[in-house]
Order: C-alpha cells, then structure tokens, then sequence
C-alpha cells in the first residue's frame, strides 16, 4: 500500500512583491513597512528594481533593513529576471525574516511570479503575496498603458490604495479593479502591516503541492507585455540648490510625456540638507521628502516616459535651474 504523500515541514519565509504603476507610492509602502518591520523587531532584505538609478531609492532607506540589493537599469521581468532570480537565491540563504521585492512601475509580474513559483522548493519563499499600489487618483488614466495597470492588478494577492482623500477609495475606482481582479484582498497600510508581523512570527510553514493562492490565474505572458517596454529613463545631473519655487515650476513645465520625475537637489535656504522631488503624472509632490544621502549618490533627476527627448530636457532643466 503506498502512502499518503505528506509535505514537508520547512523554515519558509514570506516574500513580498511590490507592484504598480510608475509613482502610485510603492516606495513610499515599501519605507513604511520597513519601519514597522525593524520596530517589531523582524529584520528583512529587500531588492529595489528600477528604471534609471535603484541606488537613489536603495539609499533612502539605508538603515531599514538587513540587506538592500538595487536591480538598475533593467527590467525585472525580461532582461533582469535571471539577475532578480539569483539576488532571491541569495535572500533565500540570509536569516532575515522576510524578502520584499519592488518592480519597477511598468513590470509585467506573470514572468516574476511564474519563476518563483517553479523555483519554490529551491527559494523555500512562502507564502508569495503580490500587493498591487494603486494610484486612486489616476487609475485608468494611463491612455496607451492601461494595460499596464491590468497586468500588474490581475495576479494579484492584496490591493492597496494610495493618495486617498477619503478613508475608501472611490466606488467607481473600486469596482473597476473588482472586475479586473475579484479576489484580492483590499488592506489598509496598517492591516498589511499586522499581516506580515503575524505570518513572519509562525516559525514553520507547511508547503504543499499548491503553488500559489494565485497559479489559477496565471497565463502566459500577454500580449500586452510589450508595452511595458516602450518606456525609457534617463538621468539629468543637477546643480547644488535652487530656490524650492523654482524647482516645482521646473518639474511643472517638464512635457506631460514623461510620466515620472524624481528629482535630488539642495533647496537655496535649508544649508546641509538635499530634498528628493517627485512628479507623477502631471502632479508635483507638494513637500519634498528630506534625504539623508552620501556624497555617491549625486544631485540629479531621474525622468521616465516614452521616447525621451534628452536633449529638450537638459536644455529645460538648465533654463530652470542655472539661473
């Protein structure tokens, strides 16, 4: 008589992907997080992927967590996947509690979550949750990219609102990314939060057949996938400070076909301090978030869109800025 086949019991940790589109606030999510993981004590590693420089968003949070590896200028997805693979290998053996991972804001997660889940037994990265950040702003306003917003929700675990002016996001918000996606849970920061505190402190994990709470949704990369890749990044050093007026009227007149700045630079005033500036869509943050960065990480702009013209946004940048 054969037995029963009985899975066995092993030290899994949690991995956490961070997904949506360019500026919806995964950074922002990821830092938050991260502050609460060290407060509870849980130490985590994290890998940053990114269009232009991971290094800019890797050194904002140095400091809050165990290991921070930067994917740069390459997408997680394709080119990056083997790289991203290798990095959640070597995650795999540290003993930190935890792995999150952020894409990059145009990433087709299918190839990323289809890797993990045929690497599993070798990852020993369980459970696998997908949060999908959605910008309750701009939802379904990414013209020629929508698509990109379908892909990144439809594989989906958990779904996160951010730039709510409410505490709910929008009825009609709400039911579009019901029928796009009609089993992800919606959290709140803080219910994901508590979430990820009470799976990290269950010790053990039994891992069965099942790969994911997500496999029956997978399909094969779709058609949509190339258009995560129409996108281009480049990066526009900057002088040592301007005046913080000025800097906004620059960010504000930079063409609205580069969907995404992030900008570094010293405020004329504030002596000692540098500020990262951001611009989604065509909305400019309003209080830039004070950085604490070393002398490697230079003034500069980050900006993604499109096919970049990159000498019309030098030439605005130093319109702006050189005065």
């Amino acid at each position: 008589m054969k037995l029963p086949y009985i899975p066995q019991i092993v030290a899994a940790r949690p991995v956490i992907l961070l997904t949506g589109f360019l500026g919806a606030g995964k950074t922002t999510f990821l830092r938050q997080l991260l502050l609460a993981t060290q407060k509870a004590g849980v130490s985590a590693d994290v890998i940053l992927n990114d269009y232009a420089d991971a290094k800019l968003d890797s050194a904002t949070l140095e400091g809050l967590a165990a290991s921070i590896e930067p994917l740069t200028a390459t997408c997680a997805c394709c080119e990056g996947l083997d790289y991203l693979l290798k990095l959640s290998m070597k995650s795999a053996e540290s003993e930190s509690d935890v792995l999150l991972v952020e894409l990059n804001g145009t990433a087709d997660p299918v190839p990323i979550v289809e890797s993990f889940t045929l690497m599993e037994n070798k990852l020993q990265l369980h459970p696998r949750w997908q949060v999908c950040i959605i910008d309750a702003r701009h939802f379904g306003q990414r013209g020629a990219y929508r698509d990109i917003e379908e892909l990144q929700l439809q594989t989906a675990s958990h779904i996160y609102f951010s730039h709510l002016s409410g505490a709910k996001p929008p009825e009609d918000v709400l039911g579009k990314v019901r029928e796009m996606n009609p089993y992800a849970t919606v959290v709140s920061k803080e219910e994901f939060i508590k979430m990820v505190l009470a799976k990290v402190k269950a010790k053990k994990h039994i891992l069965t057949g099942e790969n994911s709470e997500n496999n029956s949704k997978i399909s094969k990369i779709s058609d949509k996938h190339h258009k995560t890749h129409e996108f281009t990044a480049c990066q526009i050093l900057l002088p040592h400070a301007a005046p913080e007026g000025i800097i906004k009227n620059w960010l504000e007149d930079i063409p609205s076909g580069v969907i995404r700045v992030k900008a570094l630079m010293g405020i004329t005033g504030k002596p000692g301090a540098r500020y990262l500036f951001e611009r989604v869509a065509d909305v400019v943050s309003r209080d830039p978030q004070e950085v604490l960065l070393g002398k490697n990480v230079p003034n500069s702009a980050i900006l993604i869109g499109p096919d970049l013209d990159l000498v019309a946004l030098q030439k605005l940048a130093e319109n702006h800025l050189n005065g």
